[in-house]
């Protein structure tokens, strides 16, 4: 639903769920991603009365959002891939279904999203490197960098060689990975073969490491295979690389941060990053930053690194959309 009359999407999708009942919004909220459903549940914490004005008001912009879709299009997928199972056969009718549709993202994987990284880790532990390399290739690539930070450093480097390596993932052990997970999850799904860009998922899961891990990480991969370490090197987007970025992209990316993460990002950054953020910058707004910064005093790290962190995601959004462009092409200095 979008926002409107009714309060925010996330409130009016929270207001709605709970007037349909446990059992029917358990099920509407299968289909939503974690985070929205983290909002959603917040919302509806947060709800303590509803006046009946609010909530027909907020079943007629359903009402309206539905008549504003055509039906065609509607659960298509799931039709074509009943169609093609039920006329071919299970196996050729999936094939067939996976040419065409495309490969769905299986119901274990899909289960992994939900798990904290100490859950992921615990559920993991004893198995081999390779299913565990296999595992986090397929994950997101920030949860998959948050569960690396658990593990031990050899673990980590044994990973790290592993994924970046990684072309196509054999039928083989992807059933051994779908027999791990539906055991430990409970779940049944079919997995595929895989193609995976190694040393591109690997750039990913390590743009979310501190810097010590990333350089020894990326000193270990290099001692076994230099020109491995230095194409994940280039595949990187750091903080420091924003120095690339070429100027008229800084003053976009500059309309896009919110005020208030960008002094904290700037409190840890190198020089040249400042340098280059304030260089794109008024005068007034440059002395603004600079007395926003002195006033903030010690903050801790984490803080620092989640603000850039942020700013970083603003960057590979506009760069997805073709914005701005990030400057890696043809650079190698890292800073």
């Amino acid at each position: 639903m979008a926002a409107g009359a009714g309060g925010k999407g996330s409130e009016k999708a929270a207001l709605f769920l709970l007037m349909l009942g446990e059992e029917q919004a358990s099920k509407v909220l299968q289909f939503v991603d974690p985070h929205e459903v983290e909002l959603i549940g917040t919302a509806m914490a947060a709800i303590r009365s509803v006046d009946n004005q609010r909530a027909e008001a907020v079943v007629d912009d359903f009402r309206m959002s539905m008549q504003s879709e055509t039906s065609l299009g509607v659960g298509v997928h799931g039709y074509v891939r009943k169609l093609f199972t039920s006329t071919l056969g299970e196996q050729k009718g999936a094939t067939l279904a996976d040419r065409v549709l495309g490969d769905e993202e299986s119901q274990e994987m899909n289960s992994l999203r939900w798990l904290e990284p100490d859950a992921l880790l615990h559920m993991l532990k004893d198995e081999h490197p390779q299913l565990i390399a296999i595992t986090m290739a397929h994950m997101d690539q920030e949860q998959a960098g948050a569960l690396l930070k658990q593990m031990a450093p050899d673990l980590q480097d044994d990973i790290v060689m592993r994924i970046a390596n990684m072309q196509t993932i054999p039928q083989a052990a992807m059933r051994q990975l779908q027999a791990v997970l539906k055991k430990k999850l409970s779940v049944t799904a079919t997995f595929k073969n895989r193609k995976i860009d190694g040393a591109l998922t690997v750039a990913g899961i390590m743009n979310g490491l501190d810097p010590e891990a990333e350089t020894r990480i990326l000193e270990s991969v290099a001692k076994k295979n230099e020109a491995l370490s230095e194409k994940i090197q280039d595949l990187m987007f750091l903080f420091s690389n924003l120095i690339n970025i070429p100027d008229k992209g800084i003053q976009l990316l500059l309309r896009e941060v919110s005020s208030d993460i960008l002094p904290m990002a700037l409190k840890g950054a190198d020089q040249k990053v400042r340098d280059k953020i304030m260089g794109n910058m008024s005068k007034r707004a440059r002395e603004m930053l600079i007395e926003d910064m002195d006033a903030r005093g010690p903050m801790k790290l984490s803080d620092v690194e989640a603000a850039q962190k942020d700013i970083l995601a603003v960057a590979r959004k506009l760069a997805e959309a073709g914005q701005i462009d990030l400057g890696r092409g043809g650079n190698d200095d890292y800073v």
